[in-house]
């Protein structure tokens, strides 16, 4: 049992973080629209930002769970978890001027950042080529 959670976990840890780098992609997006008119989008893009905050969590549950020990994997999802929940915060709660509000923005750049490196090195361990190239 605990081999099948171990595998699962890593299975899910690349597709999680990879979801992230999708979801924060559509919230560039729903800003954009916002900015440019459309009063709905700015609710989307809220909306969305919860959903991105659960799939942050489920990257850093997904390394405690399939990495536990290897400690690279899981510092670098805390750090998502982490850079996330302040990018967050940094919308409305932190601060009390335009200039620190608008680090919200630029902290969904490392989100992305993050996420992708995540994503990428967690992917290559779990799906390792399934041939290898002949000379």
């Amino acid at each position: 049992m605990a081999h099948l959670t171990l595998k699962a976990a890593r299975f899910l840890h690349p597709l999680a973080a990879a979801t992230v780098v999708a979801l924060v992609f559509a919230q560039v997006y729903l800003i954009a629209e916002y900015v440019f008119g459309d009063a709905n989008a700015l609710t989307a893009h809220m909306t969305l930002g919860r959903v991105v905050v659960l799939f942050e969590l489920i990257v850093l549950l997904t390394a405690l769970v399939g990495w536990w020990r290897e400690w690279p994997e899981v510092r670098l999802s805390a750090a998502l978890a982490i850079v996330g929940g302040l990018q967050v915060s940094l919308a409305r709660d932190l601060g009390k001027t335009p200039e620190v509000h608008a680090l919200h923005g630029m902290l969904a750049l490392v989100v992305v950042v993050l996420a992708s490196l995540i994503a990428i090195r967690s992917w290559r361990e779990v799906f390792p080529p399934l041939a290898t190239a002949k000379g």
